[in-house]
């Protein structure tokens, strides 16, 4: 074996033991054990790419105060039925009508959808007033 030979085995042992190394996994997303400075660009790398858009629009001034009117109304009506003190009629609250009849010792309510002209009938005893 020559000299040149010789040299290029040992040149060619130590270069190639040199580069075996275990791999070795990091992984990039904080909540996996990841670097925590990589948080905040993964989070708006994927609000970038959400698609989905929340469905919460805001209601204007007048929407909200005629549907809080309308609970309003509906409260009374309820709190008059559990109190006893039934006032027989009909009362529009803009998108329902309830008419109230007091038939002995029931209280029959029927209400109706404006809309979609659904009716619900509600037919219960009648709750004792203050006697």
């Amino acid at each position: 074996m020559t000299y040149r030979t010789l040299l290029a085995l040992v040149t060619l042992c130590v270069a190639s033991s040199g580069q075996a190394t275990e791999l070795i996994y990091t992984p990039v997303n904080p909540s996996f054990g990841g670097n925590p400075q990589n948080g905040a660009f993964l989070l708006n790398k994927a609000q970038a790419q959400n698609d989905n858009k929340s469905n919460s629009s805001e209601k204007d001034f007048i929407t909200r105060f005629k549907e809080s009117l309308e609970r309003n109304l509906i409260n009374s009506i309820t709190r008059g039925i559990a109190d006893g003190e039934i006032t027989d009629g009909d009362y529009n609250t803009g998108d329902f009508r309830i008419e109230i009849n007091s038939i002995g010792d029931k209280v029959i309510l029927t209400i109706t959808n404006i809309a979609t002209n659904e009716v619900t009938i509600i037919e219960m005893s009648a709750f004792g007033g203050g006697n």
